[in-house]
């Protein structure tokens, strides 16, 4: 005959596939102290990092490093890039203002250096999770924020950045394999969060 399940038993081998699921996923992303949202052109990862960040703050993660607020512009550079200090609230600009009748756009020189400061800061403040908002083309040039990243990596704290193609193979040549790469969703970082933040490997 059919075998029948009461409601509870279905609710405990539903709660029992999920544990798992969760389970799996989290085996795959821990002890991994730095972690990667791999993303794809067009998607709003600035608007992912910064709920992330909001969420970890109001959790009592203490929280330092860079988010970025973009607002949509003409051709291939936002209308007004902003970097925000998470732990001050501060905004400022990192890209040049070329002009209207500019191609292309230039990391402002300045920017990128206030920008080093406050992730040195926070680096020396040993904050719970350092989030750098992008690992880009200059990046992976070697110029830009790369000492910042390094920086990071040689202190050991919990590292939250994001990457996306053509960009993907310098992030894997820059860490070596001590980084995961996650999908660009909140249940793949807080998965992540679980294990190098909340929870963290003790060696």
């Amino acid at each position: 005959g059919a075998v029948v399940f009461h409601t509870g038993q279905r609710n405990r081998k539903l709660a029992e596939t999920n544990q798992k699921s969760a389970g799996s996923e989290l085996e795959q992303v821990q002890g991994f102290p730095i972690a990667a949202i791999v993303f794809e052109r067009g998607f709003d990862i600035d608007g992912l990092l910064g709920g992330i960040c909001q969420t970890a703050v109001k959790a009592g993660i203490n929280v330092g490093g860079l988010i970025q607020e973009t607002r949509g512009g003409i051709g291939g550079c936002a209308q007004s890039v902003h970097v925000v200090d998470i732990q001050s609230g501060e905004k400022f600009d990192i890209w040049e203002d070329r002009g209207r009748e500019a191609r292309g756009c230039r990391l402002d020189e300045e920017g990128l250096i206030v920008s080093a400061r406050i992730l040195d800061k926070a680096v020396r403040d040993k904050v719970d999770l350092l989030i750098i908002n992008r690992f880009g083309r200059a990046e992976g040039l070697g110029r830009g924020l790369v000492g910042s990243f390094a920086q990071a990596l040689e202190a050991g704290i919990p590292l939250l950045t994001s990457v996306r193609e053509p960009y993907t193979d310098a992030w894997r040549q820059f860490h070596g394999g001590l980084a995961c790469e996650l999908e660009s969703n909140r249940k793949a970082v807080d998965c992540w969060l679980a294990g190098a933040v909340l929870n963290p490997r003790t060696v």
